[in-house]
């Protein structure tokens, strides 16, 4: 009797030991999809459905206008755009977001993006932003910044009490900068300065190199 009972318990024990060891862990790995971003001059336009540019690399090429994209109201054959693009689901590559590239009459780079918001009432509002990049070539803090543009003129914006400007702001650093709507007398004002840092590693392994690139932005 005490045999039929050390017999039971062994078993059991057993049992316990497979079902354990058929016990799968599985962990789920999310990608984030980076926007590709396409700069060319544009071909064709047709509104709300597709647009085609011209790059120096990859010639024509069409894209798929997302129903949701905002597209600035200067579009047209000929004029420089960005393409902010991202895979869809049939193989066509989306565009998410346009930026338009123009020359002010000043000699400055000027980037336009529009943006459209809806409210919970169901109003929109189409909100356009202008970007101006140089380098900088002088800067007092709390009173003004100049840069160096595309053509080597400079242009000096002031700075006032509303503007915001993130730390590490430096001559020779290439900028962005948000022009302010207000001016004071005919100086222009910045209503926002932000600017970009690269960081590369690279790392060898089994006779392979790994090259990792971290781009970060800084604004206030």
């Amino acid at each position: 009797m005490r045999l039929h009972t050390v017999v039971g318990i062994a078993l059991f024990a057993g049992g316990a030991v497979g079902a354990s060891a058929q016990t799968q862990t599985y962990t789920e790995t999310k990608t984030e999809v980076k926007p590709v971003v396409i700069t060319g001059e544009v071909v064709r336009y047709e509104p709300g459905h597709v647009i085609v540019v011209r790059t120096t690399d990859k010639g024509e090429v069409s894209y798929t206008l997302m129903p949701t994209v905002t597209v600035p109201a200067d579009v047209r054959v000929g004029r420089t755009v960005s393409l902010y693009t991202e895979p869809g689901e049939d193989g066509n590559t989306l565009v998410k977001r346009v930026t338009t590239t123009s020359i002010t009459p000043s000699g400055n780079v000027k980037r336009t993006t529009e943006t459209t918001r809806t409210s919970p009432t169901g109003e929109s509002t189409t909100e356009t932003t202008t970007t101006i990049s140089g380098t900088v070539q002088a800067y007092e803090p709390s009173k003004s910044l100049t840069i160096t543009r595309a053509d080597g003129t400079q242009v000096t914006y002031m700075i006032n009490e509303q503007s915001q400007l993130p730390a590490g702001i430096a001559i020779g650093r290439r900028v962005t900068i948000y022009p302010s709507t207000v001016t004071s007398g005919s100086d222009q004002m910045v209503q926002r300065v932000i600017y970009t840092t690269t960081k590369t590693k690279s790392k060898t392994k089994h006779g392979q190199t790994e090259t990792k690139t971290k781009t970060e932005t800084h604004h206030n």
